[in-house]
């Protein structure tokens, strides 16, 4: 029995050492095969290339304004659903990779300086998209306004109401931004005047926000360009300002 099980397992690491690994699919291949998935339309893939799980191809995907990591065999023929962890390391792979790909440029960062409804503190410059109404948000607030009011960064808030779950964010919004309000205001709901000014400045964040790949608050935007979705503890901002 065990001379069997030595022969098997010799076999065993013979074909995983023996074995030739193929090339990744080629761009025009891996959109022919995405296609389906599309509605029978080639996708935009920007690049192909192996991962650290050999015969897993990492092929990026845009799509209205986001760079998006997708995971196909290297026939192409199977795609793989889900994120690649580094158990080791403790590290969402593919959530890093996301990150990096959707970095904006010094330009749109400037870009967004247009769209700031009111900013508090001083130091690393982080944009903060948030929604009045925004559970979420609420959450979110009561983290990053302390880290401003310490001095350890400056927030540009920069309004991004989601009518369709919230109702009233968007006259809550332009209230803060007419009537020349705070974090204070904005996290008891502040109700007030409606301005041409204001309107202006939350139609123009509701054009371009989507172009830059983000639809959902809380988002944080840090000096380096780098984007996250969702709500984040003082310990991993102060790290992302680093």
């Amino acid at each position: 029995m065990k001379k069997i099980f030595l022969v098997v397992l010799f076999f065993v690491v013979w074909i995983g050492f023996g074995t030739s690994w193929a090339a990744c699919p080629k761009r025009e291949r891996a959109a022919q095969m995405l296609a389906p998935l599309f509605g029978g339309e080639k996708p935009k893939v920007i690049s192909v290339k192996s991962t650290p799980i050999k015969g897993l191809c990492e092929v990026v995907v845009e799509a209205n304004g986001r760079k998006t990591p997708v995971y196909l065999d290297e026939s192409g023929r199977y795609l793989v659903l889900g994120r690649i962890i580094d158990i080791l390391a403790r590290k969402d792979l593919t959530q890093e990779r996301l990150t990096e790909l959707n970095r904006l440029s010094p330009e749109k960062l400037k870009e967004l300086k247009k769209l700031v409804a009111f900013s508090v503190g001083k130091g690393p410059e982080v944009f903060f998209i948030t929604d009045p109404d925004c559970p979420h948000c609420k959450r979110a607030e009561k983290i990053i306004f302390p880290l401003a009011e310490q001095g350890k960064i400056k927030v540009n808030v920069i309004f991004m109401p989601l009518e369709a779950l919230h109702p009233h964010a968007k006259e809550k919004a332009v209230a803060i931004i007419c009537d020349k309000k705070g974090p204070k205001e904005l996290m008891k709901g502040y109700q007030g005047t409606q301005c041409k000014e204001g309107e202006e400045k939350v139609k123009e964040a509701l054009k371009i926000l989507p172009r830059l790949g983000i639809r959902g608050t809380p988002t944080y935007i840090f000096p380096n360009g780098k984007i996250h979705a969702g709500v984040l503890e003082e310990k991993q901002i102060i790290e992302m300002v680093k």
